[in-house]
C-alpha cells in the first residue's frame, strides 16, 4: 500500500505553534492504542517523565509519541508514514527539554523499530536546528554535510540551510539520497523539519518547489520509509508538504 499519514486532534495545544499546522486537516487519522510509558522510560529518566507531566506540555507530547510509536506498525503496512509531531523532538535529553521537544522521539521510534525487528536503520536528518541525537540512537545517520554530525552548525542552527541557494542545496540533498539507497536499510526515518521552508520562521531558504524535488528523491529510496515532519507553524506550508508526498507516493 501507498501513503499513510497519523495524527491526532489531541496534539493540538494552544501553548506549541506546530499544533496550528493541521488546524484544519481533514484527513481520515490513524488512531493509535499505544501506551508509550514504556518506551519513554527506556529512553527518559523517571524523574524528567514525572517533571513533564506537570506542564501544560504533557498532553500533546504524549499523544505524539502514541502517534510516533504507531508508524513503526503501519510501515508494515505501507511504504511511506507521515507523522506530523508536535511537543517531541530530536532535542530531547534523557533528563531534560530543549526547545520545544519534551520527548525524544527519533530515539524511542528507533526502539520501537529494533524491537518490531527492523536491523538497519537510516536516519535523514533535514532540519534547521541539529541535534545530538546520533550519539544515543542504534542507527545511521546522514545529514546534508555528510555522516553523522552536521559540519556547519553554530548553536545547533545547519548554517547549509539557512545559507545555500536551493540549487545547491538540492544537488547535495540527491547526493545523500543516494548514499542511503546505497546503504541498502530495512527502514528510513527521514526527520524532517517544516522549518526549512522560506515562509517558516527559522529563517530556511528553501521554497515549496525545492521542497518538492527534495521529496521526489526521498521517494527514490527503495523500501519502507517513515517521516517525522517536525517544526513549524505554517498551516499552508503543512498542505503543502503533505499534498508533495501524495502527488509522488
Amino acid at each position: 500500500m501507498g501513503i499513510a499519514i497519523i495524527y491526532n486532534k489531541d496534539m493540538a495545544s494552544e501553548w506549541l505553534g506546530a499544533s496550528k499546522r493541521f488546524s484544519g486537516f481533514r484527513e481520515r487519522h490513524i488512531s493509535s492504542e499505544i501506551t508509550p510509558d514504556d518506551y519513554i522510560l527506556r529512553f527518559h529518566t523517571p524523574e524528567y517523565f514525572e517533571r513533564v507531566k506537570n506542564t501544560p506540555f504533557f498532553r500533546p507530547a504524549y499523544e505524539s509519541i502514541k502517534c510516533v510509536l504507531k508508524s513503526a506498525d503501519e510501515v508494515e503496512e505501507h511504504e511511506v508514514v507521515i507523522v506530523p509531531t508536535v511537543g517531541t523532538g530530536h532535542h530531547a535529553e534523557r533528563d531534560r527539554w530543549r526547545g520545544y521537544s519534551f520527548f525524544n522521539d527519533l530515539a524511542i521510534l528507533i526502539e520501537r523499530l529494533k524491537e518490531k525487528g527492523f536491523e538497519k536503520i537510516a536516519v535523514l536528518e533535514t532540519d534547521t536546528h541539529h541535534s545530538e541525537s546520533y550519539r544515543v540512537c542504534d542507527a545511521r545517520f546522514f545529514c546534508i554535510s555528510g555522516e553523522n554530525k552536521c559540519k556547519d552548525v553554530v548553536d545547533m542552527k545547519c548554517r547549509i540551510s539557512r545559507s545555500s541557494e536551493p540549487e545547491k542545496y538540492l544537488s547535495r540533498f540527491k547526493e545523500v539520497v543516494e548514499g542511503i539507497a546505497k546503504a541498502n536499510p530495512d527502514v528510513v526515518v527521514w526527520y524532517l523539519g517544516q522549518d526549512l521552508h522560506v515562509r517558516e520562521y527559522s529563517e530556511g531558504n528553501l521554497d515549496g518547489e525545492a521542497l518538492e524535488e527534495m521529496i521526489k528523491a526521498f521517494l527514490s529510496i527503495p523500501g519502507k520509509k517513515i517521516v517525522l515532519l517536525s517544526s513549524g507553524s505554517r498551516e499552508d506550508v503543512f498542505e503543502e508538504v503533505i499534498s508533495a508526498f501524495k502527488r509522488h507516493s
